[in-house]
């Protein structure tokens, strides 16, 4: 699945096979604080990290032992979690936390 808001310049697109689930968004730079605190709201606070004014590109592991592959800059966000390595519970709260952030990046303030 994938959406086009022009409105917002946003790029967003969902892929979600037998194997692997992955978002990836392309936003307004403006929105970038926004998604940094809605991650560090959903998984920062459990991996006591923060996503604000950071650049990621990497694996992170989460005290649930489930892990994650991020990659983030200002305007862009690529999520993607591998099905086989991770529970079904994993999978569900990424992709739960994935489909809020359509709301974050939409968000017209």
């Amino acid at each position: 699945m994938s959406c086009l808001h022009n409105g917002n310049n946003v790029s967003l697109s969902y892929a979600n096979s037998r194997h692997s689930y992955s978002m990836k968004a392309k936003f307004n730079e403006s929105k970038t604080r926004n998604v940094e605190e809605y991650l560090d709201r959903r998984i920062g606070n459990k991996t006591n990290m923060s996503f604000v004014n950071t650049r990621i590109d990497g694996t992170i592991a989460l005290n649930d032992e489930s892990s994650i592959y991020i990659r983030k800059s200002p305007g862009e966000l690529t999520i993607k979690l591998d099905k086989d390595a991770n529970s079904e519970e994993a999978y569900e709260r990424i992709k739960a936390m994935c489909e809020g952030i359509k709301s974050v990046i939409t968000n017209v303030e």
